[in-house]
């Protein structure tokens, strides 16, 4: 199988509104006969899981990292939470596509594939995990069964909860029993057949999944019961991820075959110049404060200063300013005229650079080893696992700086910037962490930290931090944009880090915790659609 002809999606499948419905999904009409083998749709199903990530992500990223520029006007939703059945519906209807396939994969690998199997079991939780996160109750029981059942009910969130767990062991299950069927191979794209990666992501998913329900009062007992037979089964499963969890086709600089981050928001196929998207994005000034305030190198290659300027040899000789904007509100225009060209390419000034636009071929986030790293230090923290919280919370910081500056140059006078060193992740690490003695935001074993205003600004005075915001405010800052749906999660579920909410919201104080069910699914299924939820409706394991 030509991994560029099959496995490569277009262009289309990555803008914010996408459903991800494409050419390329061979199991659009799961009533249609098809001849097609599980290993020749694994390699294709995973590809658009990171399309629809990214599309999940950038709805959540609007939520707590992003804000527009005044470059656009619009992303009235985005300022106002004012939400309708029509906003945003292409994530319901991608992830439903996805499972589809996902499902058809695990009916027909179920004796000759049942490791592919295995895996399209552990995705069909990540999908409706996915979906459950944004609109609660969803059908899943009833679901994914063509014309045998084209009105699905609608399943309690919490009970399909329960279920993800059990699907989530039955896969370990499955992978330790399968002695016989065809190998995965190379259509795997996230682990290249190694099993027992899957099994250590299986793991991470439980883990994420427990976490959510942790802050449940009334699954206090559940929750704490499943963290012990996860302890058990890690152990005895190879543990948990270990890298990064990445997609990666074999994206290119062609048409079709970008990877779908870069080809939204950074540059077209063939162009020196960036999306006009691109422009469109701001970072809050609630990040931006937090990077600079606690002099965290990451922002060097997270976001391209206003106002650099670089000599004709390439040094760096004005360090310039960070500039963003609050949620509700526009900030500066970047243009492509920007006097400051990085050397990790012509970004303009004042939003994306390096990490989130390296290149056309970079993969796509499936999960965090530095997710994995911080939710575990919190169920440490909070007597749910037994462990080391402290080194998996440093484990943490110094996975989410390999990541940031993953495949960047070598350090050079071109590239060592001003306000940021170096590129070297160990090097930036140990001089965040020496910058921080004392400061509770960073330093594992101090309490206090400088007090700030509600955007972040410092302001005289002291406050109290606990351990658990200590460690979520790392999580948020290690997930910025590449995995915006768990920070997102991440706040609804502890209300930290204290992330301010938009200026211009249509309920005065109320901040949206969900969307609304698709037009879509409101026209073919009306009488099973809950349509009294509104977007101020709990989610429920939602804290907000």
């Amino acid at each position: 199988m030509n991994k560029l002809a099959k496995l490569l999606f277009a262009a289309a499948l990555t803008t914010m509104a996408s459903s991800c419905e494409s050419f390329l999904d061979v199991n659009t009409n799961p009533n249609q006969v098809t001849s097609a083998t599980p290993d020749q749709l694994l390699g294709n199903a995973l590809t658009v899981t990171g399309a629809v990530y990214t599309n999940y992500n950038a709805f959540s990223n609007f939520q707590i990292y992003w804000t527009k520029s005044n470059a656009v006007s619009g992303f009235n939703e985005e300022r106002s939470y004012n939400y309708s059945s029509t906003y945003q519906q292409g994530l319901f209807n991608g992830a439903y596509d996805n499972l589809n396939d996902y499902n058809l994969i695990q009916q027909l690998g179920a004796t000759t594939h049942p490791n592919h199997a295995a895996i399209a079991r552990i995705m069909k939780v990540y999908d409706f995990l996915l979906l459950v996160d944004e609109y609660g109750d969803i059908p899943y029981t009833e679901a994914l069964k063509g014309k045998a059942n084209i009105t699905p009910k609608y399943d309690k969130a919490e009970d399909i909860y329960k279920d993800f767990i059990v699907q989530l062991k039955g896969a370990l299950t499955d992978i330790n029993a399968a002695s016989a069927g065809r190998a995965v191979g190379a259509e795997d794209v996230v682990f290249s057949g190694n099993m027992a990666q899957w099994k250590r992501f299986a793991n991470s998913l439980r883990l994420r999944i427990l976490l959510r329900e942790s802050n449940v009062a009334s699954l206090n007992s559940y929750v704490a019961a499943e963290m012990t037979a996860l302890q058990a089964d890690a152990t005895a499963n190879g543990g948990f991820i270990t890298s990064d969890v990445l997609v990666q086709p074999g994206f290119a600089a062609s048409a079709g075959q970008q990877n779908p981050f870069y080809n939204t928001y950074g540059f077209a196929v063939g162009s020196p110049n960036t999306t006009s998207t691109y422009r469109f994005i701001l970072p809050t000034n609630f990040l931006l404060n937090l990077f600079v305030n606690n002099n965290d190198p990451r922002v060097t290659q997270e976001y391209r200063p206003v106002g650099a300027v670089k000599d004709a040899s390439g040094n760096q000789t004005v360090a310039g300013t960070y500039a963003g904007s609050n949620l509700g509100e526009g900030g500066l225009s970047p243009t492509t005229g920007s006097t400051f060209q990085a050397a990790l390419g012509g970004n303009p000034a004042g939003t994306f650079a390096g990490t989130f636009l390296r290149s056309a071929n970079q993969p796509v986030v499936l999960m965090l080893l530095a997710e994995q790293l911080f939710s575990k230090s919190e169920a440490e923290t909070r007597s749910l696992l037994t462990g080391n919280a402290k080194a998996d919370y440093l484990a943490g910081i110094q996975a989410s700086f390999n990541t940031t500056f993953r495949n960047a140059p070598a350090p050079t006078a071109a590239n060592r910037l001003v306000n940021g060193g170096d590129i070297d992740p160990v090097s930036n690490f140990n001089k965040y962490i020496a910058a921080n003695v004392g400061n509770g935001l960073v330093d594992w074993d101090a309490t206090t930290t400088r007090d700030t205003d509600t955007y972040g600004k410092i302001i005289p005075g002291t406050r109290t931090v606990s351990t658990v915001e200590k460690i979520l405010t790392q999580k948020y800052l290690a997930e910025n944009t590449i995995a915006g749906t768990e920070a997102w999660d991440d706040y609804r579920r502890t209300l930290l880090p204290r992330i301010p909410m938009s200026t211009a919201p249509s309920v005065p104080g109320q901040r949206a915790k969900r969307l609304l069910y698709p037009q879509s699914e409101i026209n073919t299924n009306k009488a099973n659609v809950p349509l009294t939820t509104t977007q101020y409706d709990r989610i429920f394991w939602v804290q907000l």
